[in-house]
């Protein structure tokens, strides 16, 4: 009696542990189901992350003179300077010009362009150039598509800059054209070390256009490391004299329009 009453209890007991596990393996699958329905999906960050098509030019100027002569005429709606490096003793002047233009047709037929001008020349060595760090409109250019910290090669290959560029000079028509170097640096007070160099440009009197992966310039690993080490808030495209300032021509200007940054 006692060795049924054992067989059947212990028989009992291991129905009993058999739907437990059962209920618990369901409850497993279960969870894991709604694991997977309630995962966020990947963010796609391709799109335009700035653009620019300088319509709002209306005839504003920076000028700069020499390091210390600067002067805005008129209400500036881009974020642009001009930056000087000049010897103690100088012979001549270095006077630098970047208008917002209208009376300049883009090629797409509309008129606004950035003007950048090389107006005076000096006779002794200069280190010189224009930038571009945004718009009142659409702020500074900030990548929001990169994610700070993780920055990788393969971020650069999706992002282009893009823009239409052509060589003028008012004072000598003639002019075939100008070299100018143009690189993208992080917005900081030693982004010029760290500067995605596209190498130089050579811009005619005909519209060209710029279109290019940051992967393809050069001294990326130092992008990468600054961008993802200081984490800068913003970015600027830089365009400087890719030659000895005594190769230009007073007037030597370079028009930039429909500038665009994507990540593709």
């Amino acid at each position: 009696m006692n060795e049924r009453f054992s067989y059947s209890t212990l028989h009992l007991m291991v129905l009993v542990l058999l739907h437990l596990s059962l209920t618990v393996a369901s409850a497993d699958d279960a969870n894991t189901t709604d694991d997977a329905e309630t995962t966020e999906p990947a963010v796609d960050v391709a799109g335009v992350q700035f653009a620019d098509d300088f319509s709002y030019a209306a005839g504003a100027k920076y000028i700069q003179e020499d390091v210390t002569g600067l002067d805005i005429d008129h209400e500036l709606h881009g974020n642009i300077y001009t930056f000087v490096q000049l010897p103690p003793v100088v012979r001549g002047h270095l006077r630098l010009i970047m208008t917002e233009d209208d009376t300049v047709e883009g090629p797409d037929g509309q008129p606004g362009v950035l003007r950048m001008e090389i107006a005076e020349i000096p006779q002794v060595t200069v280190i010189s150039g224009f930038a571009y760090q945004g718009n009142e409109a659409n702020g500074k250019i900030t990548m929001p598509g990169w994610k700070r910290g993780e920055l990788t090669m393969n971020d650069l290959r999706r992002a282009f800059v893009t823009f239409r560029f052509r060589a003028e000079n008012r004072e000598d028509p003639d002019a075939f054209g100008a070299k100018f170097r143009l690189n993208f640096q992080p917005g900081l007070e030693n982004g010029a070390t760290a500067a995605a160099d596209f190498g130089v440009l050579i811009a005619t009197s005909r519209w060209r256009t710029f279109r290019r992966p940051i992967a393809s310039a050069e001294n990326l690993t130092a992008f990468l490391e600054t961008v993802n080490g200081e984490n800068p808030e913003s970015f600027k495209l830089v365009w400087s004299q890719a030659e000895p300032i005594t190769s230009y021509r007073p007037g030597d200007s370079l028009l930039i329009d429909d500038l665009e940054i994507t990540i593709e």
